[in-house]
């Protein structure tokens, strides 16, 4: 369905359900921007694709610092609209299991909680092979039960999209991860080698300003010139 202005789209997804929005950049009254905001706090699970006229790297940064999932220029093939609605849907979809996976979790910790504690394991049991929640390189620290990320403690925010990116590179600390890996992994794509390092180009570029102290020099995210990009150990 079509609406014409920020108020008017407000008014629908409050009553209406959706799993996906496009947005146009610019919009009558309040920005599309704007909008986009409002939906990520209220509806974070509407993944939103914003067109725009004007195609530049500031209108692509903030887009994606604000969570669009992707950002199309107009005109915009009706194919590759279909396309970016596809992906969107399987990302809000993916993102909703997600959440609700961990919420059942959650429970079944606090219900465990409640439980008697037991004998320690053996040194051989398989349990103590787990892997640890909580992967630390640093100063960087990522919860992988809660979903969260810190640096030097303080909680950092980034969209669902950034923290697969991080997780991923975190998981395999050290080795670089070609951008076509990066895009398969984190974004579930099959893209070119030259279209998965734009799209990965602009994700890596909004999580340096959230995690590095000095972004044009970062020491946590390590660019490999032409190949791809590898999470600092230390």
């Amino acid at each position: 369905m079509d609406v014409g202005s920020v108020e008017a789209a407000l008014e629908r997804l409050a009553t209406f359900a959706c799993e996906t929005a496009v947005v146009d950049i610019r919009m009558p009254g309040m920005s599309g921007v704007t909008l986009l905001h409002e939906i990520r706090q209220r509806w974070p699970f509407v993944s939103v694709i914003m067109l725009t006229g004007h195609g530049t790297m500031e209108t692509a940064i903030t887009a994606v610092q604000e969570g669009a999932f992707n950002y199309l220029l107009k005109p915009a093939k009706p194919e590759t609209i279909r396309q970016t609605v596809n992906e969107a849907l399987i990302a809000a979809r993916r993102n909703r299991q997600e959440t609700q996976l961990l919420d059942t979790l959650r429970m079944g910790l606090q219900q465990l909680e409640t439980v008697p504690a037991s004998p320690p394991y053996a040194a051989s049991d398989p349990l103590a092979s787990k892997p640890p929640a909580v992967l630390t390189f640093g100063e960087l620290q990522i919860d992988q039960r809660a979903h969260t990320v810190k640096v030097a403690e303080a909680p950092v925010a980034l969209t669902p999209t950034e923290y697969k990116v991080l997780l991923h590179l975190a998981q395999r600390a050290g080795e670089v991860i070609d951008y076509v890996t990066l895009v398969r992994l984190a974004l579930e794509y099959e893209a070119e080698p030259w279209e998965a390092k734009e799209l990965i180009k602009r994700h890596i570029f909004a999580m340096r300003k959230k995690l590095e102290a000095d972004p044009s020099n970062p020491r946590i995210i390590i660019n490999v010139r032409g190949v791809g990009y590898r999470l600092n150990r230390t």
